[in-house]
């Protein structure tokens, strides 16, 4: 019962396989490959199910030295044991190297197989910190006991891995042999094993040993002891004679040892591998792109990501959401990990297609960030959407009228911290960005004067209500080709219904499109451009803590690179060129001055746009009668587009400062007092004007027009085409920026 309520008891119990696996530990697939099934198949013509007996009795099978001699191939190693486990391998070898005078040292992290081991084996135990080498260095010139040091080269709860080479060069400064569990990098990584691809059993000195279980990436059963360089063969027969484990239990099933040879000629050449990291990498990358995330996910060079949890409750609660939703994800809590922790493991695999993979991510983002604060609502639909340590840095105009008189006044109400960034940058980001020559575009910044508006007239003419009602069937087809290749696509189900992401794809490739159409500017690859985008936005108009800046400041150097390079070009062919950016050259800016402006234009041009139309699909797809009447009719979109911009607006508020003392609100502020305009939501939300979301005045968004043409388009079309489509997953987290907000994904069941 005080399990129960701590939130760490476990059961046993058979459960449907869900749509998206990411708790299983069958990293490439294998466990029920047909060509694995087929050699277990095979071997049942003429051989035996089970060992019979102990293998040093009459239990070791010709199969048991195939399976050897492929393990030895596949990891570089001298000699191989095969046992029934790989809880019993690691029994059996420490104590195989335990006895009077002896020591292992463990990382706090390893397996209870190692701790267990350890403690049958009568040897003197001690623990350091995780990954800590000075408290390891510390242990091993405290004693002159015969010493094993015992890591893991990828540790099972984190995913993180092991400094091995480091670790392996203490070790031979002090005489220690090195103990490696490879259960999580065996066949995952590059060359097959960590200690084959830091060539530690090249290096002499102490011996080096490895452990490591067939029932994961393999998709068998069963463990395996390594032993490498000169003496492999003699320490393979001491371990065979010395380790109880290994002489006291029934050896592995020869069926089982038949399919784990097949698994290992399947993963030889690492195609496998290479897929589940890159599928690893994707849900990393999605993981982390969350803020709130960002300081709790841990990953390394395996199959495993781990998103810490603030307690057992929320891990338990989220992984159980989480199987509601078809995702499969591990849930840890001690005693499995340290007391504190509690996390959600996700594993990656191979079987898993990249669409599969990106829509299971997503769904754990959603989920795991939730409990972290990320708001399930528009945070300026009727609140202060601010953090509330940071409500006090500006103050807030929400009353309509006040908002526009602030905007009318741009004499005492200036812009100059329209793109001041909100967090203070850190030495070290603003250093990485000026040594990139990045900065914001003062031109647009400003209030008034020549440049600005000289700068403001040649965009306009882009931007003009003839240019934009020309893009309108060419933004039909862009939304109707996109629908299209979406159903043409395989995509991920959850049980026979088709999911995918509305926000990623439609809302996230029409504006780009039409963006790049109307200016005549090429674009990056979308994927690029999504993730640039939404980065720099956080960048400066967000709350990163200092790593979190640095992440996005990298992010944010690879657009304005990217910008540089296309603006170069441009530039080169001089009055030969056409288009937004060569208008801006021909009248006299530089480049730099370019480059700012168009990054700028990109940010809080497209990907506001894809914003709205993401946060007006959610709206719609809530509510079934909205759908179908937004699929029937242009103007019911046209309509809810309109409510959007009233009241959830992807641009919900604006910044301004006052240039001299003024009244705001009916108080007196003194100069320099910054403000936050809001222009949607709010408690009058319903008496708004909905072009406040676009500002007013001498400042009001040139793409206006262009955006809520799109956004009306985007919507009827997709509704049209989709008339089906219900939302699915978990309620999406929504971005929460000081000027922006949406919902980060829109998944939806298309039947």
């Amino acid at each position: 019962m005080r399990r129960e309520r701590q939130g760490v008891e476990r059961d046993a119990v058979a459960r449907p396989v869900e749509a998206f696996d990411l708790a299983s530990n069958d990293y490439l697939g294998l466990r029920d490959h047909p060509r694995v099934r087929a050699a277990a198949a095979s071997h049942l013509d003429d051989g035996p199910v089970g060992a019979g007996a102990s293998r040093v009795v009459s239990g070791t099978h010709p199969v048991h030295d195939r399976l050897e001699r492929a393990l030895t191939d596949l990891t570089g190693a001298g000699a191989a044991l095969v046992c029934s486990s790989g809880y019993l391998a690691n029994m059996t070898l420490i104590g195989a190297l335990g006895g009077p005078n002896s020591r292992v040292l463990l990382d706090e992290h390893v397996h209870a197989s190692i701790h267990d081991g350890a403690r049958a084996a009568h040897t003197l135990m001690e623990t350091f910190a995780h990954n800590d080498l000075d408290a390891l260095e510390m242990l091993l010139s405290t004693s002159d006991r015969r010493t094993t040091v015992v890591v893991e080269s990828i540790y099972s709860a984190l995913g993180d891995a092991a400094p091995l080479a480091r670790i392996a060069e203490l070790c031979r400064a002090h005489d220690a042999a090195l103990m490696i569990d490879e259960a999580h990098s065996l066949a995952v990584v590059p060359g097959h094993s960590m200690v084959r691809a830091t060539d530690l059993w090249g290096l002499g000195g102490p011996p080096v040993f490895v452990t490591a279980t067939l029932s994961k990436a393999l998709g068998a059963q069963g463990g395996v002891i390594l032993t490498g360089g000169d003496d492999a063969a003699k320490w393979r027969r001491h371990i065979i004679n010395t380790g109880r484990g290994f002489i006291f239990d029934t050896g592995l099933a020869p069926v089982v040892a038949a399919a784990a040879v097949t698994a290992v000629e399947m993963v030889c050449d690492g195609a496998l591998a290479a897929r589940c990291r890159e599928n690893q990498a994707m849900i990393s990358a999605a993981l982390r792109r969350r803020p709130e995330l960002f300081d709790h996910v841990e990953s390394g060079p395996g199959a495993l990501v781990s998103v810490r949890m603030p307690s057992p409750d929320a891990a338990v609660t989220a992984a159980t959401e989480l199987r509601g939703h078809g995702v499969a994800v591990g849930c840890f809590r001690p005693p499995s990990v340290p007391d504190r922790w509690s996390l959600l493991r996700i594993t990656a695999s191979a079987r898993l297609t990249r669409a599969e993979t990106a829509v299971a991510a997503e769904m754990i983002a959603e989920v795991a960030a939730r409990y972290w604060g990320a708001p399930v609502r528009a945070p300026f639909d009727d609140v202060d959407g601010r953090p509330v340590d940071r409500r006090a840095d500006q103050v807030l105009v929400s009353d309509s009228d006040e908002v526009r008189r602030v905007f009318g006044d741009a004499e005492t109400f200036a812009a100059d911290n329209a793109l001041t960034a909100l967090q203070p940058l850190s030495r070290p980001t603003a250093r990485a960005l000026a040594a990139a020559k990045f900065r914001l575009p003062k031109v647009l910044a400003s209030a008034g004067g020549p440049e600005h508006l000289a700068v403001r007239k040649i965009v306009a003419a882009f931007f003009s209500p003839a240019r934009v009602r020309a893009q309108t069937d060419a933004i039909i087809t862009a939304t109707d080709a996109c629908i299209e290749a979406l159903e043409a696509s395989p995509a991920p189900c959850i049980g026979s219904a088709p999911v995918i992401d509305l926000g990623a794809t439609v809302a996230g490739t029409v504006p780009a499109g039409v963006f790049s159409r109307l200016t005549e500017m090429p674009l990056p690859d979308l994927e690029d451009l999504n993730r640039w985008s939404a980065d720099s936005l956080e960048l400066f108009w967000g709350w990163p803590g200092e790593a979190r800046q640095s992440h996005l400041a990298e992010s944010a150097i690879e657009l304005h690179g990217w910008l540089r390079a296309m603006v170069d070009e441009v530039s080169a062919h001089g009055a030969d060129g056409t288009g937004l950016v060569a208008e801006l050259i021909g009248a006299g800016l530089r480049v730099d001055q370019v480059v700012s402006l168009t990054y700028f234009l990109i940010i809080a041009g497209q990907e506001t746009t894809r914003m709205l139309i993401a946060t007006a699909l959610q709206r719609a797809l809530r509510d079934r009668d909205l759908w179908r009447r937004c699929g029937e009719s242009g103007d019911a979109a046209d309509a809810l587009i309109g409510e959007v911009l009233t009241d959830a607006s992807s641009v919900p508020t604006w910044r301004r400062i006052t240039s001299r003392d003024a009244l705001v609100n009916g108080q007196h502020v003194p100069a320099g007092t910054p403000l936050l305009l809001q222009v949607s939501g709010g408690v009058d939300a319903a008496e708004r004007r909905d072009h406040l979301a676009f500002g007013h005045g001498v400042h009001r968004c040139l793409g206006a027009g262009l955006a809520r043409l799109e956004a009306g388009l985007v919507v009827h079309r997709t509704a049209r085409a989709l008339p089906g489509a219900t939302l699915a997953g978990p309620e999406p987290a929504w971005v929460n920026l000081l000027s922006f907000q949406a919902p980060r994904t829109v998944l939806v069941k298309t039947r």
